[in-house]
């Protein structure tokens, strides 16, 4: 995991000098990410569809610089509120 949190960080830094923006759906749609769900099951427990819960895994990849489901866990458990 420390290699994908090291290029995380190196996005972030290289972004615009501020933390990535996600909407409280994609904040919750992180975390479960990081719980390890997978799209159909975060749609299942949402009550989205798949194809929702995909869009919203892109939205958040494409905010962290990122093509990893990981680096949307190392994110998450690096932003806890």
């Amino acid at each position: 995991m420390r290699p994908l949190a090291k290029e995380l960080r190196a996005l972030l830094a290289a972004g615009s000098g501020s933390e990535p923006q996600l909407t409280s759906r994609e904040r919750e749609i992180a975390a479960l990410v990081a719980e390890g769900l997978s799209n159909a099951a975060i749609a299942g427990r949402l009550t989205l569809s798949e194809r929702t819960v995909e869009n919203h895994v892109s939205h958040i990849l494409h905010k962290l610089g990122s093509t990893s489901r990981a680096s949307i866990a190392t994110w998450q458990a690096n932003h806890r509120a």
